[in-house]
């Protein structure tokens, strides 16, 4: 099973990316050869390593997605 989860880009520095996923805490990851990211873009992330780039719109969906996952789990 893999851990994948959505990030937005705050900053590039080589081969780390800077992302924030949601909450507000900063954290590095590796670009994993990903080399035209840059802050503002959307990636997907897993085990520490960029995955994907994706739009706003997909980051979006995902979020959704979590928030209907999360609202079924509490009302169980």
């Amino acid at each position: 099973m893999c851990l994948s989860f959505p990030a937005k880009v705050i900053d590039v520095q080589d081969s780390i990316v800077f992302v924030d996923y949601g909450n507000g805490i900063i954290e590095p990851v590796l670009a994993n050869g990903f080399e035209d990211l840059k802050p503002g873009d959307y990636v997907i992330v897993s085990y520490g390593m960029i995955y994907e780039k994706i739009s706003k719109e997909e980051f979006d969906e995902i979020l959704n997605y979590e928030k209907e996952i999360n609202s079924v789990i509490h009302n169980v």
